[in-house]
């Protein structure tokens, strides 16, 4: 019986890859069996936070103008919506992925997790991106801190909430 199999009959879905000599094989294999209304509850969250962060009465007026527009030439159509929502999905589900086959199990690993992806992923390519493009460092922290605060909440609903 493979592993795949295997997991299968454990009740998760299991990834497996295979590496080692011939007498004795290693085996790595990524658990899927994540809560997926955790995963749901994530990406409204996350587009919960979003909607306030970028509201006109916190950062919507800062960012808009620093990209040339007014608020409501910023506001998403239907496909701005669609993808936003695809996007919180996908979030929020590899978040939940790394915090279930990492142990993490409280709050506190919720948040750290959270800390180390945005720091890994979010603030970096942000930083590299700002400084290519020339952008301001403004819109950097605006977008950098949004980043911060969704992972942070996301990783810990999807954490706690296995």
């Amino acid at each position: 019986m493979g592993l795949i199999d295997h997991g299968r009959r454990l009740g998760y879905c299991a990834l497996a890859c295979r590496a080692g000599d011939e007498r004795g094989r290693q085996h790595v294999a990524i658990n899927f069996g994540v809560n997926y209304l955790a995963v749901i509850v994530g990406a409204v969250a996350a587009f919960i936070i979003g909607a306030i962060w970028y509201s006109p009465p916190l950062f919507g007026k800062q960012f808009a103008g620093s990209h040339g527009m007014t608020v409501d030439q910023m506001r998403p159509g239907p496909e701005g919506f669609a993808i936003g929502a695809l996007a919180g999905l996908l979030n929020s589900w590899v978040l939940a992925l790394l915090s279930l086959n990492l142990g993490g199990k409280s709050i506190t690993d919720g948040a750290l997790l959270g800390i180390i992806v945005w720091l890994g992923f979010f603030a970096s390519a942000l930083a590299a991106d700002t400084v290519f493009r020339k952008g301001s460092w403004n819109v950097w922290a605006i977008n950098a801190v949004h980043a911060l605060i969704v992972q942070v909440v996301v990783s810990a609903i999807v954490t706690v909430w296995r």
